[in-house]
C-alpha cells in the first residue's frame, strides 16, 4: 500500500512553511519544506515530491528558476505562490516556465487544497488513456508522453493538458470557457480567453510544421479550438 502523497513547500517565510506544514499535515499529506530556492531544489533531487509549492519571491535561486531546473527533469506538479503586488506578466512568466497553477497570498485554505487536489489529479496517469498515432504525431495518455516523428515534445504541464482535453474531446469543438475550466481547474481566478489562447499558441508551436496552415490544432472562430484526428485512428 502506497504512502501519502508528498509535498514540497518552498518559502522564505518560516511563517508560511509553518501554517502550510500544519495545514498539509492535518489533509494527509507528507510535507517537506526549505526555505530557499537551492535547499528546495537539493530536496526535489532527494525525495521525489509529488508536488511543488513555490514562492517566487525568494533571494538567491528565485522561484522562476527553481521552476525552470525542476521542469528539466520532471513533470511534478508545481503551483506557484505570488504576492498580490506582482504583475500579471510576472505570473504568466512563472505558468510558462511549466508550473502548473499559481495562487496570490493570502489565500484561503480550501483554494489551496482544491487546486493541490486537482493538480496532483492530472499527474496520475489515467488506467484507461487514450493513446493516438497517425504516424507523425504519437500521444500515450497512459504514459504521458507525446512525440513527433519519434522525437519527444517537451511540452508544460498546461500544454498537456490542454491537448489531453483537445484529444478526448475530438472531433468536438472545445469552446474558449470549456478549455480554460477544465485546464485551470478549481483555479480561483477568473475565466480570461487570453490564457487559452496563449498556451494554445506555444503548443501549436510545438505540435505544427506550420502554424498558419495547422494540421492537429484548428480554431473555430469565436467559439474555440478542435484537435483533427489524421489518417491512423485512436487506439484504446
Amino acid at each position: 500500500m502506497s504512502g501519502p502523497q508528498k509535498i514540497l513547500v518552498i518559502d522564505d517565510s518560516p511563517d508560511m512553511l509553518k501554517v502550510l506544514t500544519l495545514l498539509l499535515t492535518e489533509h494527509g499529506y507528507e510535507v517537506l519544506t526549505a526555505l530557499n530556492g537551492q535547499i528546495g531544489l537539493h530536496l526535489v533531487d532527494e525525495h521525489h515530491p509529488d508536488l511543488v509549492i513555490l514562492d517566487l519571491s525568494m533571494p538567491g535561486v528565485d522561484g522562476w528558476e527553481v521552476c525552470r531546473r525542476i521542469r528539466t527533469k520532471l513533470t511534478i506538479p508545481i503551483i506557484i505562490l505570488t504576492a498580490a503586488h506582482v504583475t500579471d506578466e510576472d505570473t504568466v512568466r512563472g505558468l510558462e516556465l511549466g508550473a502548473n497553477d499559481y495562487i496570490i497570498k493570502p489565500f484561503k485554505n480550501s483554494i489551496l487544497l482544491a487546486r493541490i487536489r486537482s493538480a496532483l489529479r492530472w499527474a496520475t496517469p489515467e488506467q484507461n488513456g487514450l493513446t493516438y498515432d497517425d504516424g507523425t504525431l504519437a500521444i500515450d495518455l497512459n504514459l504521458r508522453q507525446v512525440t513527433h516523428n519519434g522525437e519527444p515534445l517537451n511540452l508544460t504541464p498546461k500544454e498537456y493538458e490542454m491537448l489531453t482535453v483537445l484529444v478526448h474531446a475530438s472531433p468536438r469543438v472545445v469552446t474558449h470557457r470549456e478549455l480554460f475550466d477544465k485546464v485551470w481547474a478549481d483555479s480561483y481566478h477568473q475565466f480570461d480567453v487570453n490564457y487559452v489562447r496563449i498556451f494554445i499558441g506555444h503548443l501549436r508551436k510545438k505540435l505544427e510544421v506550420n502554424t498558419t496552415d495547422p494540421v492537429y490544432i484548428h480554431n473555430e472562430r469565436g467559439v474555440g479550438y478542435r484537435f483533427q484526428k489524421q489518417s491512423h485512428s485512436i487506439r484504446s
